[in-house]
């Protein structure tokens, strides 16, 4: 009895769906192309990594804060910054954990942008485990790092010998 009421019911069922279909081909598209619009996300929606190397003290938080281990602190050659962090986009589930857990205030070194559109050319695995977020003006930032530690280290030597001139003109009176 049951099979029988399905079968009556299938060409009223066929034409349900027939409507249906026949309905969303004039209504609007459920998704739209936004980024040519300006439309602006919500703080949720986090996209490109921004690392600004003349920002960043080298202190590997955002790197110890990173829940998949994506991002690997590249040494510079300098006492500060020590390092900086290098960001696998492969790998990152863009949680936003390393832009909160920077301690440079007011502009933080890591921030995740409003910029989504990361396309690559289409290729390999290789070529995708291949794109990474790396330091903006990382040469520069380090040339202005040296000259700062040779200015500091001159400053010392400086100081060192006024310290040296008086306790001679101490010891001479």
């Amino acid at each position: 009895m049951n099979e029988v009421k399905e079968l009556a019911l299938l060409p009223f069922r066929v034409f349900q769906k027939v409507v249906k279909v026949s309905k969303s081909m004039f209504e609007r598209k459920a998704t739209e192309i936004w980024w040519d619009r300006g439309i602006k996300r919500d703080l949720h929606f986090r996209g490109k990594h921004v690392i600004k190397a003349e920002l960043c003290i080298g202190c590997s938080l955002c790197a110890r804060s990173c829940p998949v281990n994506c991002i690997e602190m590249v040494p510079t050659g300098v006492k500060k910054p020590r390092a900086v962090p290098k960001v696998r986009a492969s790998e990152c589930i863009f949680c936003g954990l390393c832009e909160d857990a920077c301690p440079v205030k007011p502009q933080k070194a890591i921030q995740l942008t409003d910029n989504y559109s990361m396309l690559i050319e289409p290729g390999t695995w290789e070529k995708l485990n291949g794109y990474v977020f790396e330091p903006e003006n990382l040469e520069a930032a380090i040339e202005k790092a040296k000259k700062m530690e040779e200015l500091i280290e001159k400053k010392k030597q400086e100081a060192l010998k006024k310290k040296q001139q008086q306790e001679k003109k101490d010891d001479g009176q």
